[in-house]
């Protein structure tokens, strides 16, 4: 599906206000309410927004981010099926995603420690190691997403830090447990709908909504798309640098604002020390951005490119 201006609009704005109501939105958009409407449940039904996301911070509810990158041997639609749907229905398992490139997968797990971390690691490694051949892990330090607000004319755009050093963990009580399940993929949910669900009334989740937003432990609503259905080809691009410092840290975070095409960074430690994540139209656009890229960055030592041609799990929370 071709999007024209306004569609780009509406899903720049839902991309970091995705609870917005559709009142809210026809005004920020200067456009009639049934027009909104209208156009929001179209790219709903036609796939483009698979989702609306609440964005929670882990780090509040004691977790630490780990990414596992792995490539595969002897490996048919039999067994990727039953490896795959093994890490969907694993709750620790946040992100997955079928990449092309040196690794066949990588995904994101949640783990309290690095005690937890191999316990969920060794239970993969136990029932389907004989289909790897390569493996590679590294933690997370900090994760921004940037708004997609592609050709809108807009040089900066909004940021917002998912995910950064580890913070003071904070206890949930059941009923805020269950709200961040409910919502988690679903954040367009209205308050009496997760009242319902939840068999309370919607006065408490109101109550317990602002809590959660004033501790950020819900950062922001957002979207998921389908990137093919809008014309766009997911990359990622594993980095090496030749020094990884807080300046040129803010030096990459502030270029990354000025290019449409970067939707998220991620900072780490391990083999690599970051990872950018492109929404392209085809090759030869990403190519061309990393190029700009490295004459922006000349601390880049080098890098490699995967692709990721689908998306199988994307949950904030364990589930």
């Amino acid at each position: 599906m071709k999007l024209d201006l306004t569609d780009r609009k509406l899903l720049a704005t839902l991309d970091m206000h995705g609870r917005i109501t559709v009142s809210q939105l026809a005004k920020k958009l200067r456009l009639g309410r049934d027009t909104v409407n209208y156009r929001l449940q179209r790219l709903i039904k036609e796939g483009i927004i698979k989702h609306f996301t609440t964005q929670i911070d882990a780090t509040k509810l004691g977790y630490y981010v780990y990414k596992l990158f792995f490539r595969f041997q002897n490996v048919q639609k039999k067994e990727k099926d039953e490896i795959f749907d093994w890490l969907v229905k694993n709750k620790f398992v946040y992100w997955i995603a079928e990449s092309r490139g040196r690794w066949d997968c990588n995904m994101s797990i949640f783990a309290k420690d690095i005690q937890h971390f191999d316990e969920i690691h060794s239970e993969f490694i136990d029932l389907f190691g004989k289909y790897i051949l390569e493996q590679e892990f590294n933690i997370t330090l900090e994760v921004g997403a940037l708004q997609k607000n592609w050709k809108l004319q807009k040089q900066k755009r909004d940021l917002r830090k998912l995910y950064h050093e580890k913070s003071q963990t904070i206890i949930l009580d059941d009923i805020d447990n269950k709200i961040l399940n409910v919502i988690a993929s679903n954040a367009r949910l209205k308050t009496t709908e997760i009242a319902s669900i939840i068999n309370t009334s919607e006065r408490i989740i109101k109550y317990h909504l602002k809590n959660l937003e004033k501790k950020k432990i819900i950062l922001g609503y957002s979207i998921s798309l389908d990137y093919e259905k809008i014309g766009k080809q997911f990359f990622k691009s594993i980095i090496e640098l030749n020094v990884c410092s807080k300046e040129l840290k803010n030096k990459i975070k502030e270029y990354c604002k000025s290019r449409p095409n970067i939707i998220y960074y991620i900072f780490c430690v391990g083999s690599w020390p970051l990872e950018l994540e492109f929404a392209v139209e085809n090759n030869k656009e990403y190519y061309e951005e990393m190029e700009k890229l490295k004459e922006a960055i000349p601390e880049i030592k080098g890098y490699e490119t995967l692709i990721f041609p689908k998306e199988y799990k994307f949950e904030w929370i364990p589930k």
